[in-house]
Parts: C-alpha cells; structure tokens; sequence
C-alpha cells in the first residue's frame, strides 16, 4: 500500500521531540531576526558607499552576509528536525542615518537586542531540558560576543579619536583592510 502524502511527514514530526512548536516557533524567528539583521547591515552599507565610506561599506557589507549565514544556522537546525523553515517577509529597515558613528552606535544597539533575543532562546532551551536547542543558542550567543566586542572596540575609538572628519577618515580606512 502506498503511503498517504503528508503522512509521513506528520509522522516524521509527532515521533521527534525536537520539533516542538515552541521550537519552530523560536527558530523561525530567529531566522527572521538574522535576516532582518542582515537587512539593516546592508543598508547602512548602502548609505556609507553613497557617503565615500568605502571601508565601512565593505564592514558592513560583510557583516550583512554573516548575518545570512547565521540565518542559515536556524534553517539547518529546522531541516535537520524534519521541518520546513519559513522564508520570513521583512519590513523595510532604515535608509538614512546622520553619520558612521550614528551608524556604529546604532549598530550597537541593535547586537545588544540580538544578544538579548539569543539569551531568551537559551533561557528557553534549558528551561525545556532542550540540549540540542542550547546549543545551537549557545552558538548564537558566542558570536553574539564577538559581534558586540568589534563594536564596542570601534565604539573605543571613536571615543579616544574624536569624530572629526580626519579621525573618521582614519577609522574608515582600518575598516575590512
């Protein structure tokens, strides 16, 4: 007898225990998160390629498409589950800031959010006796580090520099060199 479709997929999903609704639930915003996140990043690049930004394009410009790849961490994890990850519809990030350190603080803010939204999962993960939804949070939140030292390291010097036009050359040409 051939097996009804969609059968198999219900099946596949009610005998896993990782693929709970509240983790689907969890994921799928991550996934829309990361790609939001990625979003801003480019559109910041945007704006600091328009305003002679070069090396900060390239920064963020970078930093746009790690946030994909970290999207892509919540993708795997789904399909590895037997689920299919939705493609999130995102709303229109900013598209005008007033200057690269308006661009980095904001940058700042927006890790600091991420990091929180990561630290949720976690907290949920282990409030679950989840492990393996841990860590791939814990995957999250270690580069959630990283991310937000290289921010509070730039945010450091502007700082110590200044942020006159010379001072923001400079900072601009250390940028993705």
């Amino acid at each position: 007898m051939e097996p009804v479709k969609g059968i198999l997929r219900t099946q596949k999903r009610a005998n896993n225990p990782f693929a709970s609704e509240s983790v689907i639930k969890i994921l799928n915003y991550r996934i829309e998160q990361e790609e939001y996140s990625s979003r801003i990043y480019e559109s910041m690049a945007m704006w600091l390629n328009d305003n002679g930004y070069m090396g900060g394009y390239k920064e963020w410009l970078s930093y746009s498409q790690d946030e994909m790849s970290h999207a892509k961490w919540a993708k795997d994890y789904l399909l590895d589950m037997g689920i299919q990850p939705k493609i999130p519809a995102l709303k229109e990030p900013p598209q005008t800031f007033q200057g690269l350190p308006d661009i980095i603080y904001q940058s700042y803010q927006h890790e600091l959010d991420v990091t929180n939204q990561c630290n949720d999962m976690a907290k949920q993960a282990m409030k679950d006796g989840d492990h393996l939804l841990y860590q791939l949070a814990h995957k999250f939140l270690q580069e959630q580090q990283e991310e937000l030292g290289k921010t509070i390291t730039t945010i450091d010097k502007l700082e110590a520099f200044g942020t006159d036009k010379i001072a923001l050359r400079l900072l601009d040409n250390e940028f993705n060199s």
